[in-house]
């Protein structure tokens, strides 16, 4: 890394354990001993002797040597501290690989990069076989300081083609070199340089694979849930990383609530296990369990128990929480369903009765055939409306969703226009458990005729139809809320305030923002499902984000 100052032996002693670069017995060694006839090129071609460079400790194994060298003064006037690789050319002559040097020998650096050192490709090759047998903590340090860096050229440098890259914020494993860069590409567009991700503790990173603690960092201090621990393994052919699984902290604590949810949940899975084995015996197999690698092959052509039930456990949740818990529990503002009060029951009926807002336009715009408009504050009617609206552009995305080819989704779905999640985490928590029907891929061809999106699982009229009306009522919902009707709702400040107190006055309202956080989670998963290719923003922005891919 760039320092200021260099190092005294045994910080370049501990350096070295650390990143298990070098294994020879370094106590032996003395400051300033260098092998001797050694020369090399430095920085862009200039050829130093040794005397210019000042050497902290040096180690030689056979016709190579290892030089970690504190710092060393270029002609620039910069100072560079990092690990070089000598060892012979042909003719004679010496070549050393600095730790920035690309290929292989980048795998030996930390931190910035400095004045690189040139050598030919096989010099490069060369020294980096003479450090024997790589660490696969050392190729995952390497590999998260190039993404530090937001270098994801440099990051897939330490990727093997065949990788296998599990990170449970996703529904789907990562396969191949591609996947990867994706995924790169998405942690690294956008995000702040300073933040960063930190190595907390590691097993020993002698082996071919590595457990790790870490910990996301943002202006030099922890970032809140963004702790993880994760398992990595490398290729011992081509020293890469060929298997990764990242656990990531989850952001809501349950607390004991999980080993509720978990008691509820286990004979569920249990069953739904069971019957799987026996349907493999009943096939002639084994009856044994697939290996994960096996299951996330063959995802998407038989339900999966475990995530129906969890969903299943979240829908029992929301249904708890939201609409049956008793009056004050858990701080909750307003009253369970079953305690409704009248004026609550009214406001109710009165924002439904203004869907879309087609009354009080039919209104302003002097058409008063269906009565008129109930008067609802403009900042409730704007937050009911926005969540009616995400909710009704999901449609087209569960139509044209395989896993739920067998399942009554537009019932569901216009139950759901009115319940919002209520219904619809059970729905798809149904749809988990629902295997995809082995016909679904002839039928795509087969099938020419009807909507796109329920016949062969495409973007149609329906798509762009759904994804403009969606756009345009959530375009109204927020001017409606933010400067309709002024002699009610004031200014944006007078808004805001009654936004604030209406999340801790109304369980409805709050109820509405609730929903929009969960529908924008079936926006990233089903479009995901759906397009893996996806810009991230049609994903990851709520709302606007899946209107544009309806629309594109």
């Amino acid at each position: 890394k760039t320092s200021d100052r260099g190092h005294t032996l045994e910080e370049c002693r501990l350096l070295a354990r650390k990143l298990n670069l070098t294994r020879a017995n370094m106590s032996a060694l003395a400051p300033g001993v260098i092998p001797a006839g050694l020369s090399a090129r430095i920085g862009r071609g200039e050829r130093a002797p040794a005397s210019r460079r000042t050497i902290a400790s040096a180690s030689s194994a056979g016709s190579s040597a290892t030089i970690e060298t504190p710092s060393l003064s270029l002609s620039t006037g910069r100072r560079y501290t990092g690990v070089f690789v000598c060892t012979p050319r042909r003719g004679g002559t010496t070549a050393m690989v600095s730790a920035p040097a690309r290929r292989r020998a980048s795998l030996f650096h930390r931190g910035r990069r400095g004045p690189v050192a040139s050598a030919a490709d096989a010099d490069v090759e060369a020294a980096a076989a003479d450090m024997g047998a790589l660490s696969a903590e050392t190729v995952v340090r390497a590999m998260y300081d190039a993404i530090n860096r937001r270098d994801v050229a440099a990051a897939l440098e330490f990727v093997d083609d065949d990788i296998l890259y599990e990170d449970f914020n996703f529904p789907t494993p990562f396969r191949g070199k591609a996947a990867v860069k994706k995924l790169f590409e998405q942690s690294c567009d956008g995000i702040p340089d300073d933040l960063l991700f930190i190595v907390d503790e590691c097993t020993d990173g002698g082996g071919l694979g590595v457990g790790m603690t870490w910990y996301v960092e943002i202006e030099g201090e922890p970032f809140p849930n963004a702790r993880g621990a994760s398992f990595y393994r490398i290729n011992p052919a081509s020293g890469k990383l060929v298997y990764a699984r990242d656990v990531v902290e989850p952001p809501f604590k349950l607390g004991d609530v999980s080993f509720s949810i978990i008691r509820a949940v286990a004979p569920l899975v249990k069953q739904q296990l069971r019957k799987q084995k026996e349907e493999r015996l009943a096939a002639g197999g084994s009856g044994e369990s697939q290996t994960d690698d096996a299951v996330s092959k063959s995802e998407g052509s038989s339900g999966n128990p475990v995530q129906a039930a969890g969903l299943a456990a979240l829908g029992a949740l929301y249904w708890f929480v939201l609409l049956l818990s008793p009056p004050g529990w858990g701080g909750l503002p307003g009253e369970p369903m079953w305690a409704v009060a009248p004026d609550t029951l009214n406001g109710v009926i009165a924002e439904s009765t203004d869907f879309f807002f087609v009354l009080p336009l039919l209104n302003q715009a002097g058409v008063d055939l269906l009565g008129a408009a109930p008067a609802v504050h403009p900042v409730t009617l704007g937050v009911f409306n926005f969540a009616e609206a995400f909710v009704f552009m999901l449609l087209p995305l569960l139509l044209m969703d395989r896993k739920g080819r067998d399942l009554p989704t537009g019932k569901w779905w216009g139950i759901s226009m009115f319940l919002t999640n209520a219904t619809l985490l059970p729905y798809m928590a149904s749809r988990s458990a629902t295997p995809v029907p082995a016909s679904w891929e002839a039928e795509k061809i087969a099938n020419t005729e009807g909507l796109a999106e329920s016949t062969r699982g495409e973007k149609g009229l329906m798509s762009r139809t759904f994804g403009a009306f969606g756009l345009v009522v959530g375009v109204l919902s927020i001017w409606w809320a933010a400067a309709a009707d002024p002699a009610v709702g004031g200014d944006l400040a007078d808004r805001g305030a009654f936004f604030t107190e209406l999340l801790t006055a109304d369980r409805v309202s709050l109820a509405f923002v609730v929903d929009i956080a969960v529908f924008s989670c079936w926006q990233a998963y089903l479009v995901g499902q759906l397009d893996p290719d996806a810009p991230a923003a049609c994903r990851f922005v709520p709302f606007w984000g899946l209107a544009a891919w309806l629309l594109l």
